[in-house]
């Protein structure tokens, strides 16, 4: 539901860019008086234009973004691959090819098509929100917000402009200006949802938890099955102490979305808590990189190594974490302890009822 939901905003967005100049007048190749909001129809329609003109890459273009509509995302880079060719690396089919990339999470990709079709004088302010996007998900903040100021340049009011320009300063600490840019992007937009699930995350931690309620209540309107948007809620109720709703948001949101690091920890940590390690070490393991700075963490994962057994994997995080905090008493104690238990002698009685299995 999510990706259908962001896939509708790109698709608005080429639509948009496609009614100016020459894409224009391809346009009317296609017999527009019969192509409303139904996608069949207009599958319909472009199916048959194409089987008249196989060698105009416009049709092609346009029927990959009703594919892209459609969630169809295998079947629109044909498309789009299929436009780039006959039009000749023609900018506005670039930019399609490069929307379809983005959606398949193929951002590397999707970038330098997006520049080639911006150095082959395509201008938009969807192409220039989508080079903001694309910039901000390398973290170069600088050229997003560059590539934003050039889309708002052109649309002062749209929604994707401000919503990207909140994520940026969002990124760089400026979450008062974030929460306005979020809103502004809501009065263009109000069915937007993830300006709706920023709000929530921003507020949420700020502690403002009945401000973020109507956020909340909006985003899960338009999009329930949000992984995000579930752990911004474990995190409301978590400050609300209603452990056990926290609990099942933050599960909830780990089965809708595996990458959210927050969710995990937070689950370890409960995990470990309730003594069950394997549990723990099952969510804490998957967020090392995240967190392997934090003593609070490679306490807790050393700890749920040693319950378990794992004397050396605890061994090493307990060297880790005086690394990082060598102030850390209990981390030298907790060495102490493990180096005896992995170089004591074996009792003759385990030594000889292991030779008796080993037989």
């Amino acid at each position: 539901m999510k990706r259908i939901l962001y896939l509708w905003g790109l698709v608005v967005l080429l639509l948009a860019s496609a009614c100016a100049g020459e894409e224009a007048n391809r346009e009317r190749m296609v017999n527009l008086s019969e192509v409303k909001d139904d996608e069949e129809a207009q599958l319909k329609n472009l199916d048959a234009a194409i089987l008249q003109s196989k060698r105009d890459g416009s049709l092609y273009a346009r029927r990959a973004v009703v594919l892209l509509r459609k969630g169809e995302l295998e079947k629109a880079l044909d498309d789009a691959n299929n436009a780039v060719r006959l039009t000749k690396n023609e900018p506005y089919t670039l930019f399609v090819k490069a929307q379809v990339l983005r959606a398949l999470n193929r951002q590397e990709e999707a970038l330098p098509l997006a520049l080639q079709a911006e150095r082959n004088s395509y201008q938009s302010s969807s192409l220039y929100v989508l080079l903001g996007e694309l910039y901000l998900q390398r973290n170069d903040y600088k050229q997003a917000k560059l590539y934003l100021d050039k889309a708002q340049d052109l649309s002062p009011k749209d929604a994707y402009a401000f919503y990207y320009r909140g994520r940026v300063q969002e990124a760089t600490g400026d979450t008062a200006r974030a929460v306005r840019n979020y809103k502004l992007a809501l009065e263009q937009q109000p069915n937007f949802m993830q300006p709706h699930r920023e709000l929530v995350g921003i507020l949420v931690n700020r502690g403002e938890y009945a401000a973020a309620l109507p956020y909340l209540k909006a985003a899960e309107k338009l999009d329930p099955e949000e992984g995000r948007l579930w752990y911004y809620k474990g995190l409301l109720y978590q400050g609300e102490q209603r452990q056990d709703s926290a609990l099942y948001s933050f599960n909830k949101a780990v089965a809708l979305n595996d990458t959210l690091s927050g969710a995990h920890y937070r689950l370890g940590m409960a995990a470990y808590t309730q003594g069950n390690n394997s549990l723990a070490l099952e969510h804490l393991e998957k967020v090392y990189r995240k967190y392997k700075r934090e003593p609070k963490y490679l306490s807790t994962i050393a700890g749920a190594y040693e319950r378990n057994g794992q004397y050396i994997k605890a061994l090493q995080t307990y060297q880790d974490l005086v690394d990082v905090e060598p102030r850390y008493t209990y981390g030298y104690q907790a060495i102490s302890r493990l180096k005896y238990k992995l170089t004591r002698p074996v009792p003759d009685s385990i030594a000889v009822y292991r030779t008796n299995i080993e037989q």
